[in-house]
């Protein structure tokens, strides 16, 4: 099967579809008083010392991808199998009830990364967990044309398990969630809804010291994946924040984004929202200048690597989802024609993809984001 072409129908499809459910308010207990912020954490207090921030349910997403990626990668190993009803069960948290595969911190009932996907994406997911499944059982060595675990000729501690295309399953979903998850809620639910002005400003919810549409882009803020301190402890970063982090010698994104979530935090809770709009735009441009540089350094990250096709393939898969995370923000995003011209370059079959061809889909990234060929040089 072309999963290109299979991507691009569902993508498609899902253009012209809405989320998969709104998110629900953070059932988590009232927040404590006398806390100290400093000026450069995302750290929020109301006029009495308590602590208007909170994402548990976020925490608990990056905690469930976390986990799910843990057991795909269990499948480098020979002899060791994944099996999808597992990862399926992952994915859903078991339907949202708490999976028994999941640790304390991510089985969280009620919170799932299947219902905040991006729709029409899905059942591509849960494809890709089938598919691993299969190749995983028995496999054997893996080669053009023939599934199973490829040892780096250069580093033989890394393995990985690609389909007889070159293409690293685990990769593509989590990274592929990634976008159809984090960035995709992120972006397009909760910061354009803010902008939209869905959420009221103007009470506290009942019970909490932060109003509807401080909680919403506290949400938002929570995909993103950084720590509340996060330009002091960039190592702990999670997801796109840690890529932000990696790319941010070349960007200089770090301070850009996260000085745009707390200024734009602060001007909601003063009300100032138009103010907060000039904020917001900057999260947008820098958050995809994130993921636009992250999906060319893999691309180049291949070319280096063109003579070891366990990391050509590797990096490649990485590369194909962060291209579909562009599919989101507006409107900085690519269309999903666009999305597949970049993909259609590396071509369905990555052990074949040429020098060239990679080539061909970073300069088409370069024409179509916002990162400049003066930054590609360095990335």
């Amino acid at each position: 099967m072309n999963f290109s072409k299979w991507t691009l129908g569902l993508m498609s499809a899902a253009i012209l579809l809405s989320a998969c459910g709104k998110d629900e308010d953070d059932t988590t207990p009232d927040t404590q008083a006398g806390v100290n912020c400093e000026a450069d954490e995302y750290c929020f207090t109301d006029g009495d010392g308590n602590a208007t921030v909170s994402y548990d349910g976020q925490i608990a997403r990056l905690n469930q991808m976390e986990e799910l990626t843990s057991y795909m990668k269990e499948a480098n190993t020979a002899g060791i199998s994944v099996s999808a009803a597992t990862m399926k069960e992952m994915f859903s948290n078991n339907s949202g009830n708490g999976s028994t595969h999941f640790s304390s911190q991510a089985s969280i009932s009620g919170k799932q990364l299947k219902n905040k996907c991006f729709l029409g994406t899905v059942n591509l997911y849960e494809a890709y967990m089938d598919s691993l499944d299969l190749i995983s059982q028995n496999s054997g060595v893996g080669s053009n044309g023939t599934a199973g675990i490829v040892t780096s000729t250069a580093n033989p501690d890394k393995k990985y398990l690609l389909n007889a295309r070159g293409q690293e399953y685990t990769q593509m979903i989590e990274k592929g969630l990634m976008g159809d998850v984090f960035y995709y809620q992120a972006i397009e639910t909760y910061i354009a809804g803010v902008e939209a002005g869905t959420y009221d400003n103007s009470t506290t919810l009942e019970g909490k010291a932060y109003t509807e549409m401080e909680h919403k882009f506290d949400e938002a803020f929570g995909y993103f994946g950084a720590p509340q301190d996060f330009l002091v402890s960039p190592a702990n970063a999670r997801f796109h924040a840690k890529y932000c982090n990696s790319r941010n010698d070349v960007l200089e994104t770090n301070d850009a984004i996260f000085n745009a979530f707390i200024g734009a935090r602060t001007n909601i809770s003063s009300d100032d929202l138009a103010a907060a709009q000039i904020d917001i735009d900057d999260i947008r441009l820098q958050w995809h200048r994130v993921v636009a540089g992250t999906a060319i350094s893999y691309l180049k990250g291949a070319i280096q690597n063109m003579d070891d096709p366990a990391i050509k393939c590797h990096e490649l898969s990485e590369a194909y989802a962060f291209i579909g995370n562009l599919l989101h923000n507006a409107p900085y995003n690519l269309s999903p024609n666009q999305m597949q011209i970049a993909r259609d370059y590396i071509g369905g079959n990555f052990y074949e993809a040429s020098t060239e061809d990679i080539e061909s889909a970073i300069q088409y990234l370069i024409d179509n984001t916002e990162i400049t060929i003066e930054e590609l040089a360095d990335l």
